[in-house]
């Protein structure tokens, strides 16, 4: 798994592997949604090889953090368990599933936020390493630790960025994507580590995937002038804290009951 730089100026990094694009401080309650999709690209995330034994109940341990971040992670991961036949039972210290780190640590500042994919978190729980780092800032706000949860437990039940996909109908003007992202990385990110984490596709094989889904709460926020659909329609994503009906619908398929 590759790790995101760990300066404390670049915040809100998805650490995942291929690694995903960055959430911008002060954006979290941005509104009105940017993305106006006709009925034929909308659809579901992209799921890799790594799911769980259907009608399995995931232990996750907190490995240390607050109590109030212990209660953010309990009131909003079951909600893919309303879609999954999934549960989860939550408890303090170690798992042999999935384990959660939410204190800063070596390559982990705060504004961190990563989890392995699937069943590659066992791994990982089981050696008592973190599977999933979940390290909020002072002051974060509700509708970010909604955005990151439901976003982070989606890869521990096995979704990979919807932007990652190897299938996605979107171009990108490449020159633009670098100078938008070491902008916003404070120059922590250069050329290669941009191609790495945005432009590459995920490697990991997919055993269910359908129609690009920028809806998908495994979408990061795209503003315009980033990417255009193959079509030449202008590409642009919203920065989405809910479950979107793809996300829904694939885990029904990927999980049924």
């Amino acid at each position: 798994m590759s790790k995101q730089a760990t300066t404390e100026k670049v915040c809100g990094l998805c650490a995942n592997s291929p690694l995903g694009g960055p959430f911008a401080p002060g954006q979290a309650a941005a509104a009105p949604p940017l993305v106006k999709l006709d009925t034929k690209r909308r659809g579901r995330a992209a799921m890799a090889d790594v799911r769980w034994p259907n009608g399995e109940t995931l232990t996750v341990g907190f490995l240390n953090g607050s109590q109030e971040v212990k209660e953010w992670v309990m009131r909003l991961a079951p909600e893919w368990s309303q879609w999954a036949n999934i549960q989860f039972q939550f408890v303090d210290g170690g798992s042999n599933a999935i384990t959660i780190n939410f204190e800063p640590m070596q390559g982990a500042a705060h504004g961190t936020y990563s989890s392995y994919l699937g069943t590659e978190c066992a791994q990982f729980a089981r050696s008592g390493r973190p599977s999933m780092q979940l390290v909020f800032p002072p002051g974060t706000p509700e509708i970010e630790f909604r955005r990151v949860i439901l976003h982070e437990f989606g890869h521990a039940l096995g979704l990979i960025h919807e932007h990652m996909r190897p299938d996605r109908p979107i171009i990108w003007n490449e020159q633009a994507v670098i100078a938008y992202y070491r902008e916003l990385t404070h120059g922590a990110w250069g050329e290669d580590i941009i191609r790495q984490q945005i432009i590459n596709p995920d490697q990991h094989a997919l055993v269910l995937a359908t129609d690009f889904d920028p809806t998908s709460i495994m979408m990061y926020r795209y503003p315009p002038g980033l990417a255009v659909y193959s079509d030449g329609t202008p590409f642009e994503a919203a920065n989405n804290t809910e479950l979107s009906d793809g996300d829904k619908s694939m885990m029904e398929a990927a999980y049924p009951r």
